[in-house]
């Protein structure tokens, strides 16, 4: 019974502290603009980036109904040509994932023959969320259709990592979720349910996870065209093939939790056609990363740092010998079964838990209970306020 009403009195106060400690530190962190490189790095990096560098097999493809194409640097003669041959598969939805936004008269016609004869088109447009006037279509000369958007959200989309992507944006559907409304309706349903909600990107892997064919393999006359047959077939801009990477070009690539350099300066690592790929397997293998709302963050921490708080305080106790050679052995270990359990977390059960709050609070834990005991001092030798503490000696507490 004693133990219990130290739980909810003393050891309650003391996290209370800690909690609003590592708040003010946050507070003083994110708002002296001196902070402002260490705290813009610290927000473009997640422990579960180590899921994606170090943990995930990057070696399986992935098989399913999404194929991808590659465009390559073609001209719309060719591009009308590809099509052609891709429709002899019969391909259940063919997206696009470029916009011909001016007509270029001597190619055009070709191309718009072929958006007219086959009703399985799904286009793409850069959408302008403020001012639809400055949207970016495909010109109203090869379709009417509007298709959905492929705009990346970040803080700086060309910079920043993208993780996450919204199915539906203030009523505009998102490029993927306008072919899965073409391929599967059900799905979409489904897909319709999640609304404007901003939902983490599950990555499956990059252009080698999956199946994909450069322009000249298909249009190779021994390709067999059935390879497409009731296929989502998504054309995109893939890179040129054989081109030396010292020559490398980084149009429409960008960075994702894939990439092998965790911090530091690096190249994009993804093409935006296989963005959309990995996002249309997360929605048809319905392979949601749930993700721990702040609350959830918050009050996890609280609960599991008033669970350790007792221990921690029989060692500052015993003297400073063990609270200082133990303390930092479980700060050590501690931290890194915080990290150890929160991958194991998201790369087995889907959920990502934001270590960050937990850790910290292990980390500035002994030196926050020194501060602490120094905070009641003042109190009771200074502001000569009566109370009650474990850090007060006998005498003080009569």
């Amino acid at each position: 019974m004693k133990i219990v009403k130290k739980f909810f009195s003393e050891y309650l106060f003391l996290n209370l502290f800690i909690f609003g400690c590592i708040s003010l530190l946050s507070a003083v962190f994110l708002n002296i603009s001196i902070f402002d490189p260490f705290a813009e790095a610290f927000h473009d990096f997640s422990l579960t980036d180590l899921y994606y560098t170090k943990v995930k097999n990057r070696d399986t493809i992935y098989k399913g109904p999404v194929l991808l194409v590659n465009v390559e640097d073609k001209d719309r003669t060719q591009i009308a040509f590809l099509l052609q041959k891709i429709q002899e598969g019969q391909p259940k939805t063919v997206a696009l994932d470029i916009i011909f936004k001016q007509r270029i008269n001597g190619q055009d016609s070709l191309l718009k023959q072929q958006f007219q004869k086959h009703g399985n088109y799904v286009f793409s447009y850069i959408a302008d969320f403020e001012n639809d006037k400055t949207a970016v279509h495909t010109d109203s000369f090869f379709t009417k259709q509007q298709g959905g958007y492929v705009n990346m959200f970040g803080n700086n989309p060309e910079y920043a990592t993208i993780r996450d992507y919204h199915p539906f944006y203030k009523s505009r559907a998102a490029f993927t979720s306008a072919i899965i409304q073409h391929y599967n309706d059900f799905l979409y349903k489904k897909l319709s349910a999640r609304k404007n909600r901003k939902t983490e990107i599950h990555y499956s892997g990059n252009l080698n996870n999956f199946t994909y064919y450069n322009y000249d393999e298909v249009m190779d006359p021994q390709f067999d065209a059935t390879a497409f047959k009731d296929k989502i077939v998504l054309l995109g801009y893939l890179g040129i093939p054989r081109v030396n990477a010292a020559n490398r070009t980084d149009e429409d690539k960008l960075f994702t939790p894939l990439n092998s350099h965790l911090s530091g300066r690096s190249y994009p690592d993804m093409y935006g056609c296989v963005i959309h790929a990995n996002i249309l397997q997360m929605i048809l293998q319905n392979d949601y990363i749930k993700v721990v709302p702040q609350w959830g963050v918050y009050l996890l921490s609280f609960l599991m740092l008033w669970l350790i708080l007792p221990f921690m305080c029989r060692l500052f106790f015993k003297g400073d010998l063990w609270f200082n050679s133990a303390g930092t052995l479980i700060q050590l270990l501690g931290s890194l079964l915080i990290v150890f359990l929160s991958i194991l977390i998201y790369r087995y059960l889907h959920v990502r838990f934001d270590p960050g709050l937990l850790t910290a609070g292990l980390v500035l834990m002994p030196t926050l209970i020194n501060l602490y005991e120094a905070f009641l001092k003042f109190l009771r030798y200074k502001l000569n306020i009566r109370f009650r503490s474990a850090f007060f000696g006998k005498n003080d507490n009569d």
